[in-house]
């Protein structure tokens, strides 16, 4: 019997938030959901050397100049329409940010493009997630040592997505199930994923924002809520694979009661969510 460690295969996630409250958000939701998880670093109420199942980090910054130099990730997300158009919200902070003058502003959204058209032919739908490798001539002047941009659509086109109940537990879900992937292949075929090409190496730490809380107007509660429930979820699925391999309806209800109870609070609240679409290029 292997003594692999099921989650060696897992990255760091560095939870991106210019909004203090999103925290918050996301403190509540792992108190509600998942309370033997702490984010790092652990609190004064966590013992020292608590194991940890995943390792979470709160950023309260933006994607500018106020992320510390120092910070370090592989990968950010998108949480992108379904045809990669990275121009608006936190995608339109993506493109400034990494395709800097002189750079063609949409050399990330064309090699997007060209991916999801290959795996996708240009659709991707929301909910599902895509992982890009950064084109050669970016790779080598970007900040952080960020290598590829995860495309995450939450919606078709920017537009409220409340309706849309969870998105984000899929999005989420589908981006977990790709960087393990990615990983657990890295480390099978590639040694310590130290090789010199960027496919040789691992995937070991993610910048993520929150998913579809702009735009998309779902609420910061049901965001957080969501990405902590797919996180447990998959982790458990990882720790279990003998139930996860072979499930059943039987055993299918208590993760779906679960999600559900992220939307079905606001049922009630006719319009909540509602409200003119603007498309925010000053959102980040």
């Amino acid at each position: 019997m292997s003594t692999q460690n099921p989650l060696i295969d897992l990255p760091e996630f560095l939870l991106l938030c210019k909004d203090e409250e999103n925290i918050t958000a996301f403190k509540d939701a792992l108190r509600t959901y998942w309370p033997s998880m702490s984010l790092q670093p652990s609190p004064p109420t966590v013992a020292p050397n608590t194991p940890q199942k995943l390792s979470i980090t709160p950023l309260h910054s933006r994607l500018d100049n106020t992320l510390p130099p120092t910070t370090t990730f592989d990968l950010i997300v998108s949480p992108a329409n379904s045809y990669a158009r990275l121009d608006g919200a936190f995608d339109d902070a993506i493109s400034r940010t990494f395709c800097p003058p002189p750079h063609n502003y949409n050399t990330l959204t064309h090699a997007a493009q060209k991916v999801l058209y290959e795996r996708w032919r240009g659709y991707a739908p929301p909910g599902t997630c895509t992982l890009v490798l950064f084109p050669e001539e970016i790779a080598q002047t970007a900040k952080w040592g960020c290598r590829f941009v995860a495309i995450c659509p939450t919606m078709r086109m920017p537009e409220n997505v409340v309706w849309d109940r969870e998105v984000v537990y899929k999005c989420v879900w589908g981006l977990l199930g790709e960087v393990e992937g990615w990983n657990r292949r890295v480390r099978e075929g590639k040694g310590d994923g130290k090789g010199k090409a960027e496919s040789d190496k691992r995937i070991g730490r993610v910048l993520m924002p929150p998913l579809a809380v702009g735009v998309g107007k779902v609420s910061k509660e049901r965001w957080a809520g969501q990405v902590v429930l797919a996180m447990k979820h998959f982790v458990d699925a990882l720790e279990r694979p003998e139930r996860w391999s072979r499930l059943d309806w039987a055993e299918l209800g208590k993760e779906s009661f679960e999600v559900s109870m992220t939307w079905r609070g606001e049922e009630s609240g006719k319009g909540k969510g509602s409200g003119v679409m603007s498309r925010g290029h000053g959102f980040w």
